[in-house]
């Protein structure tokens, strides 16, 4: 358990904003619960230095300068950029110079869901903002909102939230792909298709590479950059894609899908089709795919 502490100097205009929400109890079962949001005007000398704090913090800027610290990297802070960070680890952020204008939201994931991670994957960093606009309505939807205790107020602050954190998502995938080559991306891109096309062949990671003069390494670095999955994680997901369709669609017993679809273990395909869908196939094709009940 991370050690709490927490040393802000909270220089800020006296026209900033600082709400704290305590969401219903039927929020729960919402993916996100915020309790506390804000517009900061920062002045010189605004700074945060905490940690330990069982939240994610998410901070869009608006106008001016900044700068933080976390897990072991600088960034300066600027117009459009946001970052979501865990409370949890060490972080400093504070303004530069006299004028720092951000919105904030603190709050707290269901389990099995963790945004910082998607984001930022491991490697923290600011995202650019290409939809300033966008992402600043729906904050201020947030502050719209805290406070209040009407019965929509958690579900729209949640939606709200959620449209943030993939715009943040979405850009940072384009930033990614944009720092590849033109060659690169269209190379990536046409074995995506060539995968999407002979899905039930054996190709290994290694072919595939080879067949655009990459080593293995960064055919996988480059691939899951572009698509967000790794080849394996991507040829996965098509394959249960088609298993699905084929057990709605036919009375093909579960071993002849199986092999239809590039597994020759029946065992290995039940478990990844589980993974992936939450249910066996045979489950599956008896709430989805009418009287289709034959055996394996």
């Amino acid at each position: 358990m991370t050690n709490a502490y927490s040393l802000i100097q909270d220089n800020i205009r006296t026209d900033s904003i600082h709400l704290l929400h305590t969401p219903n109890p039927t929020a729960a079962m919402l993916p996100f619960r915020i309790f506390a949001c804000g517009h900061y005007y920062c002045l010189k000398g605004y700074r945060v230095e905490r940690q330990g704090l069982n939240n994610r913090l998410l901070v869009l800027t608006l106008a001016g300068s900044g700068h933080i610290t976390y897990r072991g990297v600088s960034y300066p802070l600027t117009k459009g950029q946001a970052f979501l960070i865990d409370c949890n680890e060490l972080q400093i952020y504070e303004s530069v110079g006299d004028d720092w204008e951000i919105q904030w939201v603190r709050y707290e994931e269901s389990k099995g869901i963790d945004y910082e991670f998607t984001i930022n994957g491991g490697r923290f960093q600011p995202i650019a903002l290409q939809r300033l606009g966008y992402v600043e309505t729906r904050m201020n939807t947030i502050l719209q909102q805290a406070n209040h205790y009407a019965p929509a107020a958690d579900l729209i602050m949640s939606e709200a939230l959620c449209g943030v954190l993939t715009a943040m998502y979405e850009d940072k995938h384009v930033h990614d792909t944009l720092k590849m080559s033109s060659s690169v991306t269209k190379a990536i891109s046409e074995t995506v298709i060539y995968m999407e096309r002979h899905y039930a062949d054996n190709t290994t990671v290694k072919e595939l590479a080879h067949k655009i003069h990459m080593t293995p390494y960064a055919f996988i670095r480059l691939f899951k950059r572009q698509i967000g999955l790794t080849p394996y994680e991507y040829i996965l997901k098509v394959r249960i894609t088609q298993a699905r369709f084929i057990l709605e669609q036919t009375d093909l017993s579960i071993t002849e899908i199986s092999e239809q679809v590039g597994f020759h273990n029946i065992n290995n395909f039940i478990r990844k089709f589980k993974m992936l869908t939450n249910t066996t196939p045979l489950k599956y094709r008896q709430l989805n795919g009418g009287l289709y009940e034959r055996g394996t």
